[in-house]
C-alpha cells in the first residue's frame, strides 16, 4: 500500500541581504518563516557587517548572481509568497522586478531604507524611485517604517500615518502597512480604507529585526491566503511578543527579536494562555507549528486548520486564541503559535 503523501509545505521566498549578527535580513527573515511552520529560501543581494548596535559595512552581490539564484530557486523549489527587503541600486531593482513579473504569488515589498539602530542602508535616490515605479505597483503590500514612508513620499514633516499611507498609494502601492507609528501599533490602507492596527509597544531595546520578522510573516500570512487585515494583525502581534520577550542576551546594548522561543508574559495574552492550560502550553511558535504540523502529517488531516480548530479556514477566519486543543498548541500566546500554525503550518489540501 502507497503511504500517503505528506502535506506540502508553504513555500516563501525572501529577497535581502545578510545581517552578519543574525537578528534581521535573511536570517531573520528565515526565523520568521520557520516560527509559522513555512518554509524559507532565500535570494542573497547584499552582504553586511553589522551587530544590533548599527551597520559597519556592507556590499552587494553582483547581479548576474542575483539572476541566477532567482531563476533557480523559482525554477525548482517554487514560491507561494515573496518578501523583497533592501533597496541596493535601482539596476537591482529592475533585476529583480523583471524575474519577478507575473509570479503567482503575492508580494511584499518591505523598503529598507534605516535600521532600527539607524543605519542606512538605501541605494540612493534613484533606486528609491525604481522601487517606487518597478515593485511597489507589483506588490500586495508595501510595509515601510514610519521614518521609511516619509522618506518614499518626501513628506519628511508630516505626523499623520493616513497622509503617509494614501502618498504611497498615489505612488503606485496597491496597500500599505506603515510600521511604528507614533503612539504604538500599525495603519493599514487597501487603496479604499484606512484602519489602525493596534497593538502593544515594548521598550525592551530587543527591536533588532522587528521590521524584518513583520514583513516576512506577512509575507507567510498572505502565502496561504488569510486576508491582508488579519494578516496585518498576526504579524503584528507577533512581532510585539518577540520584542517583549527578545534576546536581551544577545548583543551589548541593543537586542533582537526572538519569534522562536517568545513567551506569553505580557498582559495582552494573559488570559489565552490560561485558556490553553488543558493543553501542552507551547514555550514559542516552534513547539505549536511543530505539534500542528505533527497532527496534520500523523493523522492524514486535511490540514493542520483542520486539525486544530476547524475555524482557521485559507479565509483567514482564524479564531482569536486560536486554541489548538487537539494538537496540544498553545493557545494565541503573542508568538503566534496556534493561530500560526493552523493558518501555515498544513497544506495537505492543497495542490502539489
Amino acid at each position: 500500500m502507497t503511504a500517503p503523501r505528506p502535506p506540502r509545505r508553504t513555500r516563501c521566498l525572501t529577497v535581502g541581504s545578510s545581517d552578519s549578527s543574525g537578528g534581521a535580513g535573511i536570517q531573520g527573515d528565515l526565523k520568521a518563516f520557520a516560527s509559522v511552520g513555512a518554509y524559507g529560501a532565500t535570494v542573497l543581494v547584499g552582504v553586511t557587517a553589522q551587530s544590533p548596535a548599527g551597520v559597519i559595512a556592507s556590499a552587494p552581490v553582483d547581479l548576474d548572481l542575483v539572476a541566477a539564484q532567482l531563476d533557480t530557486v523559482l525554477a525548482d523549489i517554487g514560491a507561494d509568497g515573496v518578501k523583497v527587503g533592501t533597496t541596493w541600486s535601482a539596476a537591482l531593482m529592475h533585476l529583480v522586478a523583471d524575474r519577478l513579473a507575473g509570479i503567482p504569488a503575492p508580494l511584499v515589498v518591505d523598503p529598507v531604507l534605516v535600521t532600527a539602530a539607524g543605519s542606512g542602508l538605501s541605494g540612493g535616490q534613484d533606486a528609491v524611485d525604481a522601487l517606487c515605479e518597478r515593485l511597489l505597483p507589483m506588490a500586495a503590500v508595501t510595509t515601510p517604517n514610519f521614518a521609511e514612508a516619509r522618506r518614499l513620499t518626501g513628506l519628511t514633516d508630516e505626523t499623520d500615518p493616513a497622509v503617509l499611507a494614501g502618498a504611497l498609494v498615489r505612488r503606485g502601492a496597491r496597500a500599505v502597512v506603515i510600521t511604528d507609528v507614533p503612539g504604538g501599533g500599525d495603519w493599514l490602507f487597501d487603496g479604499r480604507c484606512h484602519r489602525a492596527v493596534p497593538g502593544p509597544r515594548h521598550a525592551t531595546g530587543c527591536e533588532h529585526g522587528a521590521g524584518c520578522a513583520h514583513s516576512a510573516l506577512l509575507t507567510a500570512f498572505l502565502a496561504r491566503g488569510v486576508p491582508l487585515p488579519r494578516a496585518a494583525e498576526l504579524a503584528h502581534r507577533a512581532v510585539a511578543a518577540g520584542v517583549a520577550n527578545g534576546a536581551v542576551d544577545i548583543g551589548r546594548d541593543r537586542h533582537p527579536v526572538d519569534l522562536l522561543t517568545a513567551t506569553a508574559t505580557d498582559t495582552d495574552t494573559a488570559s489565552a494562555t490560561e485558556s490553553a492550560t488543558a493543553t501542552a502550553i507551547a514555550t514559542g511558535a516552534a513547539a505549536a507549528v511543530g505539534a500542528a504540523t505533527a497532527t496534520a502529517t500523523e493523522t492524514g488531516a486535511a490540514s493542520a486548520t483542520e486539525s486544530a480548530t476547524g475555524a482557521a479556514t485559507d479565509t483567514g477566519a482564524a479564531t482569536d486564541t486560536g486554541a489548538a486543543t487537539d494538537t496540544g498548541a498553545a493557545t494565541d500566546t503573542g508568538a503566534t503559535a496556534a493561530v500560526g500554525a493552523a493558518v501555515v503550518g498544513g497544506d495537505r489540501g492543497r495542490p502539489a
